[in-house]
């Protein structure tokens, strides 16, 4: 059964959060100092991307406080990556199934991408006709590769990090929870905005910088020096 859109609070981090920065720079150093403090942001509590039991091991910002502070307290922790697989994964799974008959393909792969990130995205060329019926898998292997830019690239990274999420076990509790319809509730944002807009935190991220902080909860780039 495919799952309720969520409520319409969801995504939203009502912690008071540390103001956004004015640096509009979407380098890794700028985004950790400036809007990842303030973001609803998962951070790995360990050097690796996921613990052994399949769960994710993170923390939403309203429990980070800082990067100094964070790196204190969690001293082996090297990278933000809380996922063993990434939108590069479910790209590539979901260009594999083009050839194959509907009943064939996975139910993860089959879902209405309306009925399980809560909002639609706009008509694509190659796809054409009404967005609401676009399976997951027409989505997710649009192009060569993930999208870098745009809506597409913003849907490409909520969409992977979702998919991983639901197929390690769901996350933690450590802080907050990270969940599907949490990151439904991101791409409803950004999809009024063109934005992540998070007032109650002071988040005001352009579309670069939103993709940049999704990359970084699921490949392995390093922290920066504080």
């Amino acid at each position: 059964m495919d799952q309720k859109p969520p409520p319409k609070d969801a995504g939203v981090d009502t912690a008071v959060e540390a103001p956004h920065p004015e640096s509009k720079g979407v380098g890794r150093r700028a985004l950790l100092r400036g809007g990842a403090a303030a973001a609803p942001v998962l951070l790995a509590l360990h050097s690796g991307p996921v613990a052994a039991t399949g769960k994710m091991s993170c923390t939403v910002a309203s429990s980070f406080v800082s990067l100094a502070t964070f790196g204190s307290r969690n001293p082996g922790a090297t990278t933000l990556q809380c996922s063993s697989k990434n939108a590069g994964h479910w790209h590539q799974a979901s260009k594999n199934l083009a050839h194959r008959a509907a009943l064939e393909r996975p139910r993860w792969a089959t879902r209405k991408l309306v009925n399980y990130l809560g909002a639609s995205c706009s008509p694509h060329a190659q796809l054409g006709g009404n967005p609401n019926t676009y399976e997951v898998w027409q989505v997710m292997g649009l192009g060569d590769a993930p999208a870098e830019k745009g809506e597409l690239g913003v849907l490409h990274h909520i969409l992977g990090l979702a998919l991983s999420i639901d197929s390690g076990g769901g996350t933690v509790n450590t802080g907050g929870v990270m969940n599907t319809p949490y990151l439904a509730g991101i791409w409803k944002t950004y999809r009024v905005n063109r934005r992540y807009v998070l007032p109650s935190s002071g988040i005001n991220w352009s579309e670069d910088e939103l993709i940049m902080w999704l990359k970084m909860l699921q490949y392995p780039m390093p922290l920066p020096s504080v």
